[in-house]
């Protein structure tokens, strides 16, 4: 698809890059895909990043692709779990925008559009904001969700330009994300890794209103307990940039 040429290149190669993280989703794939054809998203690469060839999302990620070229299976080659699928699918990264969905059909796919929009305006991370007015969250546990509401709203409060930065469905510019080092060990915190360090370096964060509604097929993989020390390491992170920024006025 043909974006505005936002970055300094003249032959406007840049392409719409799509990173889904998929365990055991089976038929949830099919819906995603589906979601996004009836939103009218426009998307030059959907990459499924799996761990092993036993998969159930596979059978469905080959169906799909014999309609649809645009669609790969990239079996993630750093080591399981959700983190290194995450940075496998990072590392192909290429210019333009590389949009992070969940295989579980939580995101409001609907918005994508404004996200690209976002992006060709100069933003280098653009965070979909449950927490913002107009966004909405449904389900999720009542610790989780508290806990994630209360983390992106302090920070907001704080003065950090999002009040959702743990919302794994971001959207990175693919020249700055290749550029970057991911030091996430855990899981999903790597979202706002990525915030803190796109604030840190000054870079323009955008948000939008979003809508997250809980998984109604499949199991989740989150690993609330195990992952709280490395979402309070960026958590403090971001709260100590923000302050530096503060005590410099810059």
């Amino acid at each position: 698809m043909a974006l505005p040429n936002r970055l300094s290149n003249p032959e406007n190669a840049e392409i719409v890059q799509i990173v889904v993280p998929v365990y055991n989703e089976g038929d949830n794939v099919r819906t995603l895909y589906n979601t996004l054809l009836e939103e009218e998203v426009e998307f030059d690469r959907l990459s499924f990043v799996y761990d092993f060839d036993g998969d159930s999302t596979l059978p469905v990620i080959f169906e799909l692709q014999r309609a649809d070229h645009r669609i790969i299976a990239e079996k993630n080659t750093i080591g399981r779990g959700v983190i290194n699928a995450l940075k496998h699918g990072f590392s192909k990264a290429v210019a333009g925008p590389v949009l992070v969905l969940m295989g579980d059909n939580s995101d409001k796919l609907s918005i994508i559009p404004e996200m690209i929009r976002l992006w060709a305006r100069g933003a280098i991370v653009v965070s979909p904001s449950r927490y913002m007015p107009g966004g909405e969250q449904q389900g999720g546990g009542v610790i989780k969700s508290n806990l994630s509401k209360m983390a992106g709203k302090s920070l907001s409060f704080a003065g950090f330009p999002t009040s959702d930065a743990t919302n794994n469905f971001k959207l990175y510019d693919g020249e700055w994300l290749a550029s970057q080092s991911i030091e996430s060990k855990g899981g999903f915190e790597v979202a706002l890794e990525l915030s803190c360090k796109a604030f840190e370096q000054k870079q323009k964060i955008y948000q939008i209103p979003t809508s997250w509604f809980d998984r109604t097929a499949g199991e989740s993989n989150f690993k609330l307990v195990e992952w709280i020390p490395q979402y309070l390491k960026w958590y403090l992170r971001a709260l100590k940039a923000v302050a530096s920024r503060k005590a410099t006025g810059r």
